[in-house]
């Protein structure tokens, strides 16, 4: 769903809104993704896919104020991706995988039952345009920041439960690295010559 509307001639908005759930039956390329039993892939591994993100709200607008300054920003909210539970090792007796899913309550644990924590996101900027040649050439000065506010957005998670009734130490929690972080706060300066 998407709402744009121009307010004024100074400020415009947009609002966009998506609801999905993604599907398969295999995540080949993701750690502990292979299959609970690799002759069985059909509907036994049925589950959410590793990208499902259900919920996405994604808020953008601008401003010109005075003396030709633009401001504006891109504002995401969106719910957390999901992550499988393995018991961390081969209790089927393959070859050898660690992607063995745990027993719980007497039933194997469905694929990416696991859900991360929500994300979100400020992006604000900030730009102006200063005439050099009776306004065919202009110089356009733009500074934004991406992740202002430096919150931590995981999307990796350890899904290590083991074989007990219970979770292992760690299960559920944030996995450190790069690849497992969405990135951190960075600025970014620009100079752009139109002509």
């Amino acid at each position: 769903m998407n709402l744009s509307h121009q307010l004024t001639h100074r400020f415009a908005t947009l609002l966009s809104y998506v609801y999905s759930h993604s599907l398969d039956n295999v995540d080949p390329d993701v750690p502990g993704g292979n299959p609970n039993d690799p002759n069985f892939t059909g509907q036994e591994e049925k589950g959410n896919a590793i990208f499902d993100q259900r919920q996405r709200f994604v808020l953008s607008g601008t401003v010109r104020g005075p003396l030709g300054i633009q401001v504006g920003g891109v504002t995401t909210l969106a719910s957390g991706l999901p992550f499988n539970f393995v018991t961390g090792t081969s209790n089927s007796g393959d070859t050898g995988a660690t992607a063995d899913r745990p027993v719980i309550n007497g039933v194997v644990v469905s694929r990416n039952a696991g859900r991360g924590r929500a994300t979100y996101n400020f992006s604000p900027f900030m730009e102006k345009e200063f005439p050099i040649e009776r306004e065919r050439v202009r110089l356009r000065a733009r500074v934004e920041a991406y992740n202002v506010f430096n919150h931590p957005n995981f999307v990796g998670y350890s899904g290590t439960y083991g074989d007990q009734a219970a979770p292992g130490p760690g299960f559920g929690q944030p996995l450190a690295g790069i690849t497992n972080q969405l990135p951190a706060r960075s600025l970014q300066f620009a100079l752009r010559l139109l002509y």
